[in-house]
């Protein structure tokens, strides 16, 4: 047992939980602002701006999501989503396995230039990528969101997957080609389940950065019916007057779905990147 003089914390640590403290709240602030506001009316946002709802007004959020059509962007943001993240953790961590397990020619020379894809930003490819899915008939269909979104996220994920794959012994998966089985059952049946953390970590990441996608929704999509929630925001901005309460009930009913999802896993989230971050 420890005594009350050693479980007494240090004047640097209460200083550094202070610290911490302040960049948490500055951080989460903008966020309670947005909701708080999202109870508001358009009048009392800017009469009252920082304090609370005189009149919690919960019809805001109905009235948000009917002129916004906030239920088919919904479906066409999880669609995008669900399918783009599935893809490219699937294909990075097979990629990753290869890259560390198996020996063929060019093995470095193709990773080095996978991990360009880290140093692109969007827009460089934004036009060449238009005219690609032009001429091959995916444009304005959710394909044309998807695929980019997968492959966009491919590098970061291979990247990452390698490093915990380097930090995972390959004792079972020797004993599995001992035991005769082939690549494939060695990949599917012994590295995924040994990889699993990491792959949730990818998930979760990767859902966040699709999930908030605009630049691409923007271009590609033309079809109100097949926009995502990060497009449809638009709507509630008008060329002389915005319903600003409409909009921040909007946001709200956008970004506290993907929060939750976050706090709920932030746990495997720092597992799978502390393990990640050791090669």
């Amino acid at each position: 047992m420890l005594s009350a003089t050693e479980r007494r914390r240090s004047p640097g640590e209460w200083l550094q939980f202070a610290v911490a403290a302040v960049v948490v709240a500055a951080m989460f602030y903008p966020t309670i602002w947005m909701v708080l506001s999202a109870f508001k009316s358009n009048r009392e946002i800017f009469k009252s701006p920082f304090g609370l709802p005189t009149e919690w007004q919960w019809e805001n959020f109905v009235e948000a999501w009917q002129t916004g059509f906030l239920g088919g962007l919904y479906l066409n943001s999880i669609i995008v989503t669900a399918t783009a993240v599935t893809i490219a953790v699937l294909f990075a961590t097979a990629a990753a396995f290869a890259f560390t397990r198996l020996e063929f020619v060019g093995r470095r020379a193709l990773y080095r230039v996978l991990l360009i894809g880290l140093l692109l930003p969007p827009p460089v490819v934004a036009i060449p990528l238009f005219t690609i899915l032009r001429d091959i008939s995916l444009l304005n269909t959710l394909w044309a969101l998807i695929l980019p979104g997968a492959a966009w996220s491919l590098s970061l994920t291979v990247f990452l997957m390698r490093s915990y794959f380097n930090s995972v012994r390959p004792d079972m998966e020797e004993a599995a080609l001992l035991d005769g089985a082939n690549v494939w059952q060695i990949f599917w049946r012994v590295s995924v389940p040994m990889v699993w953390p990491a792959m949730l970590t990818m998930i979760i990441i990767n859902t966040i950065n699709i999930w908030n996608e605009l630049m691409f929704a923007l271009l590609f999509i033309v079809d109100e019916d097949k926009r995502t929630l990060p497009v449809g925001l638009i709507r509630f901005y008008g060329y002389h007057s915005t319903n600003y309460s409409l909009v921040f009930a909007a946001l709200t009913i956008t970004t506290v779905p993907i929060l939750i999802l976050y706090f709920m896993l932030q746990r495997h989230v720092i597992a799978g990147l502390s393990a990640t971050a050791i090669e």
